[in-house]
């Protein structure tokens, strides 16, 4: 008996070892190829300002640049609100459902306009499969972190995307369950005003509380809409 515990417990302690491992190196290859990429943009902005500048010399134009000059296209800091249009849930729950109820927020912060960080935070709500009828409802909520990478299409409009790792909770009536999720996102933003932002795109929270016989998986995948605020 003892033998099987101690065996369950070095199983236990292995698995931990190796998932702060797997996310120790894929957060530094992904900060490493944000920075490389970050540096071939800033190379290519530098020598596009330089061009700019030798024909302003020659044209007498001054021309601005967005944010008071500074060279960048996008805000540095974002704020915002995503209501999730449709979801399907990863568990035994009703489907592909418009419930305005089930909602993401989160804030960003840009190095540079083409990669930064995102923190954010999410409610959502499912009605259960019961083949009695009664259809109890189960709540999670994600906190979570994103790397992301974006790309300014024009002054206007931008793509981006992201992946990292959130802390699940999730619960229905008197149980509940935690485990880590793996974050995923996909997104298009479009200014309607200045400094505001409306914003589309896919977000997939993917999950599970364990590997146990009585765990389960956790997260959904969702269609969303929202709107934020740059500064």
């Amino acid at each position: 008996m003892e033998s099987i515990i101690k065996q369950k417990i070095t199983k236990k302690m292995f698995n931990y070892f190796k998932a702060r491992t797997f996310r120790f190196f894929f957060a530094v290859s992904w900060m490493t190829l944000a920075s490389v990429i970050d540096s071939l943009a800033q190379q290519n902005m530098n020598y596009h300002d330089s061009v700019s500048e030798v024909q302003n010399e020659e044209n007498d134009i001054s021309t601005p640049t967005v944010f008071g000059g500074v060279g960048r296209k996008l805000p540095s800091w974002q704020f915002g609100l995503d209501l999730i249009l449709l979801s399907n849930p990863h568990y035994s729950a009703n489907r592909s459902r418009l419930q305005l109820e089930n909602r993401v927020f989160w804030g960003e912060w840009w190095k540079s306009d083409y990669w930064g960080f995102k923190v954010m935070f999410s409610e959502q709500t499912f009605s259960m499969f019961d083949s009695i009828g009664n259809q109890p409802e189960s709540y999670s909520s994600h906190l979570g972190f994103v790397a992301n990478l974006q790309y300014p299409l024009s002054d206007d409009m931008k793509i981006s995307a992201g992946i990292g790792f959130a802390n699940t909770e999730y619960e229905i009536g008197d149980q509940r369950k935690y485990g880590s999720s793996l974050v995923s996102e996909y997104r298009i933003g479009m200014e309607l005003f200045p400094e505001i932002w409306t914003e589309g795109g896919f977000l997939s929270i993917d999950g599970s509380s364990g590997s146990g016989p009585n765990d389960q998986r956790l997260g959904s995948s969702s269609y969303l809409i929202g709107i934020s605020y740059g500064l």
